[in-house]
């Protein structure tokens, strides 16, 4: 198994493509070193129960840390909004709206989007919404970049302010 697979089961996966990509990396081994007839009945049976046993273990850790880091980011989420809220100045334009894949029509999480020509850039949340506060002087058409990988990039020009805004992501073959 080379760094290339590990690669991809993270980007695809996440740490749940990691965990099954160490499982395999460390069992394949004791597949392949034919060590079960070398067994007696008992020994192999206890190798198979905690194979299982630690299978299960960093599915369980798998879990718990996805479940972790993902209420660590949404609460990160909820106190940017909060804030931006509060200290969101009135009149200022808001391009706001949704990423989804063009095929499925699923949400994309963790794409980053941006303004041209500003320093204004923002993450989708894991429901593929999207909010940018523009400056003030920003009235009329801006220009949105989209990128997230895995996709090709999106390069679409909008009227700001808008809220409702469905920004579609076609994946890359």
């Amino acid at each position: 198994m080379d760094v290339g697979i590990f690669k991809t089961l993270g980007e695809t996966a996440g740490l749940a493509g990691l965990a099954v990509g160490l499982i395999l990396l460390l069992y394949r081994e004791i597949v392949r070193k034919n060590v079960f007839p070398a067994l007696s009945k008992r020994d192999a049976y206890r190798l198979l129960r905690a194979i299982a046993v630690l299978s299960w273990s960093v599915a369980i850790v798998g879990i718990a840390s996805w479940v972790w880091s993902t209420s660590i980011e949404r609460r990160r989420q909820d106190v940017s909004r909060v804030t931006s809220s509060a200290t969101q100045p009135e009149g200022e334009p808001v391009v706001a709206g949704t990423i989804v894949d063009q095929v499925t029509n699923l949400a994309i999480g963790e794409a980053t989007v941006a303004v041209d020509g500003e320093s204004s850039t923002s993450t989708s949340d894991d429901t593929g919404n999207f909010r940018i506060v523009l400056r003030a002087k920003h009235s009329g058409r801006v220009r949105l970049l989209v990128t997230k990988i895995g996709y090709q990039k999106v390069d679409q020009s909008v009227t700001a302010p808008t809220h409702n805004l469905i920004l579609q992501m076609r994946p890359e073959k």
